[in-house]
């Protein structure tokens, strides 16, 4: 399957931003987040005796599961969410039905907790501005994006501590583990590399692109999608598992 890499990495950009900052993303986006945790147990199973069998929601990601329920455009997310708990196959299963919408137009997609999605066009000559606006129809269709981003996000954050915290804390397991490529303070990371509370979509991206830029030695490939040269830790590394369990779990490191 051939697909624009730059495509892929900006449009990943958009629908991870709900996420908790800037390691997360790259979790998402770049690299192998490892472990997986309870998914199932996060938000605990919903109550549905409430008024018209609708499910009432309980823990730390009560909130989420109500307001994308009640958004949910197709049964089949509802029916995903009605019982509290995402499952990897359940994922799954919204993809398919993503891929369903994104078809017709020689597009094709694929998602998995490591990586998050890529999309690849395999027909056609679409350009950026088209595909970007098929997968947004295409999400807003299926519902794809919000899923998979609560369920990456509840794995990286099962208890759903505030997003500018655990960007700190992954600032500060990656001092504790000497995965700093050069000296930062916490301030200044915190200032231009995270992404957590930013809502301006031009700040959002130049942040991204920063964090990327500064930890280039643990990616694959240049913020634009072309062969990184300067990659020196991969994921079997000792130093890029740490860096990538640092963006997963920073609490536990």
């Amino acid at each position: 399957m051939q697909g624009n890499a730059a495509t892929t990495i900006r449009q990943r950009l958009r629908h991870a931003i709900v996420l908790i900052g800037a390691a997360t993303l790259a979790c998402v986006m770049f690299a192998g987040c490892g472990q997986v945790a309870d998914v199932n147990g996060t938000s605990k199973t919903a109550d549905t005796s409430g008024t018209g069998g609708e499910p009432t929601f309980s823990g730390p990601y009560a909130a989420e599961f109500k307001k994308q329920y009640d958004q949910a455009p197709t049964d089949l997310v509802r029916n995903i969410l009605k019982d509290g708990k995402i499952t990897e196959a359940e994922v799954q299963e919204v993809y398919d039905d993503y891929n369903k919408c994104l078809e017709p137009y020689g597009l094709q997609a694929t998602w998995t907790l490591d990586r998050g999605e890529g999309v690849g066009q395999y027909r056609g000559s679409m350009s950026d501005d088209e595909q970007f606006k098929v997968m947004d129809e295409c999400h807003a269709k299926t519902g794809s994006g919000d899923i998979s981003s609560l369920y990456a996000t509840m794995n990286m954050n099962p208890d759903n501590v505030d997003q500018e915290a655990m960007a700190r804390k992954i600032y500060q397991c990656y001092a504790k583990h000497d995965l700093l490529p050069s000296p930062i303070s916490e301030d200044e990371y915190m200032s231009t590399m995270n992404t957590a509370n930013v809502t301006d979509k031009s700040q959002f991206e130049a942040n991204l692109r920063r964090w990327h830029e500064f930890f280039i030695e643990y990616m694959s490939t240049t913020f634009d999608g072309q062969p990184d040269p300067n990659y020196k830790y991969d994921q079997n590394s000792p130093q890029g598992r740490q860096f990538w369990a640092c963006g997963q779990d920073p609490l536990h490191q």
